[in-house]
């Protein structure tokens, strides 16, 4: 089993340093990074625990706290891809189960260690709950983030695939350890340290799986754009081969038309309200080919999609400040973010001081 770890940190590190160098990063790499971290910091305890501690009870039910947070990582990994305005450290809570597992695991530790004794109920006690806990953790969260995959990465086809096939080797883990943790009888048939294995196993595939994906199939679909040189300027142009198929793109009278439309339907029935608005539900909401949304505030307002949003935002609690204002009524700065349409405050001061120039504390002091 050892020589499987090792593997596994032996990758883990591989995957990190390539991550971390290369040029292809997204929004959301920072997240995947720290996952395979976490990963090999739970194979190095492991390779620890099984190299240096002689008692097999330790070696065998000591579970790690730091499964806790493939579940989470994964989750917020799906929603920043389908959001890039998502703060993954709003979601801090995720996390909570990680803080109370290193707790509980270093108490079972150090009573262990200090006392010396061969009573191993704490020991017990501690594995059962840690291994229901780390199993319905995996599972939940990778049904969430497939169903984050589903319903808002439908165009990202690499960053569905990716969460779909770490989702899909977390529910792999759990769905394989249920029937161990619930019947004593499998015990018997198989030895738990084939169960482990696999495990580690899977946790290695998972890295190299991470960095292959990233790195290379990214690679590889990026080369579907074509590089043309352009000398006279020594520069590098990159045209995408849809936007040389395209042959007949709006007219300036169309695009007016679907300007006024969207004008009213986020005026009227302030869609921009939607913490998890995108360009899809846009659509949807608006009965307007997202396409032709996309090419009408790209080339008619000359503004990509989420300025467009962040601006209606903007001015809508701007208009809201001053009404509160002239009533004499305490205006609450994250209340007001949320009901704009932001999903954490440092978001909303962003953006605000963006278009502004201001603050939101410095534009309510103006108004006194």
């Amino acid at each position: 089993m050892q020589y499987i770890i090792a593997i596994g940190i032996f990758q883990a590190m591989i995957v990190i340093a390539l991550l971390l160098k290369s040029r292809l990063q997204s929004n959301g790499d920072g997240l995947l990074i720290l996952l395979v971290a976490c990963i090999a910091s739970h194979l190095a305890i492991k390779f620890f625990i099984f190299s240096s501690v002689d008692d097999v009870h330790v070696r065998q039910q000591m579970n790690t706290f730091i499964g806790f947070c493939y579940g989470p990582l994964l989750y917020l990994y799906a929603l920043k891809t389908s959001n890039n305005e998502f703060v993954p450290a709003s979601r801090w809570y995720f996390f909570l189960p990680f803080m109370l597992g290193a707790i509980a695991y270093f108490t079972v530790g150090g009573v262990l260690f200090l006392s010396k004794s061969s009573d191993y109920r704490l020991l017990t006690w501690y594995n059962n709950i840690s291994t229901f806990a780390l199993l319905a953790s995996e599972l939940c969260f990778a049904f969430l983030a497939l169903r984050v995959a589903r319903r808002h990465l439908a165009e990202k086809v690499k960053e569905r695939k990716m969460v779909e096939r770490i989702a899909a080797c977390f529910l792999f883990i759990a769905i394989f350890s249920v029937p161990f943790f619930v019947s004593p009888y499998t015990n018997d048939l198989v030895h738990p340290f084939f169960v482990r294995s696999v495990v580690y196993a899977i946790l290695t595939f998972l890295c190299i799986m991470i960095g292959y994906h990233r790195l290379f199939i990214s690679n590889h679909q990026d080369r579907n754009s074509f590089v043309m040189k352009d000398f006279s300027a020594d520069k590098v142009l990159v045209v995408k081969e849809h936007t040389l198929q395209r042959k007949s793109p709006l007219t300036a009278q169309k695009q007016q038309e679907i300007w006024e439309s969207l004008e009213n339907h986020l005026r009227d029935r302030k869609l921009f309200a939607d913490s998890e608005l995108n360009l899809d539900k846009l659509a949807q909401a608006t009965g307007i080919n997202k396409y032709h949304i996309s090419e009408t505030l790209n080339t008619y307002a000359k503004k990509s999609f989420y300025q467009y949003i962040n601006e209606y935002r903007i001015q809508y609690a701007i208009n809201q400040m001053q009404i509160l204002h002239r009533k004499e009524i305490p205006v609450n700065v994250l209340s007001l973010a949320y009901d704009a349409g932001f999903r954490a405050k440092s978001s909303f001061n962003r953006y605000f001081k963006d278009i502004t120039g201001f603050t939101p504390t410095e534009h309510l002091k103006s108004l006194q």
